[in-house]
């Protein structure tokens, strides 16, 4: 019978990490684009943009958020 639990809270254990996992490769793909889209915004508006240095530090960001995200999931 305590095999049978063991088992069970296993397979629990093994899908809440997959859908955690799941759930962040979704968070990963908007930051992803986010980064891409303020790229394309930088590259085609350059320095002439009111906004660029916001940007750049937006862009900042959201990369580290990004890679700490990448660097959580990798340790589920």
């Amino acid at each position: 019978m305590s095999d049978k639990l063991v088992e069970d809270n296993d397979i629990s254990v093994e899908q809440v990490k997959k859908q955690a996992i799941v759930k962040h490769n979704k968070d990963l793909l908007i930051m992803t684009k986010l980064i891409f889209a303020i790229n394309e915004y930088i590259i085609h508006f350059g320095r002439t943009s009111n906004v660029h240095d916001e940007c750049m530090d937006l862009k900042t960001q959201v990369t580290k958020n990004k890679e700490h995200l990448e660097h959580w999931v990798d340790k589920i």
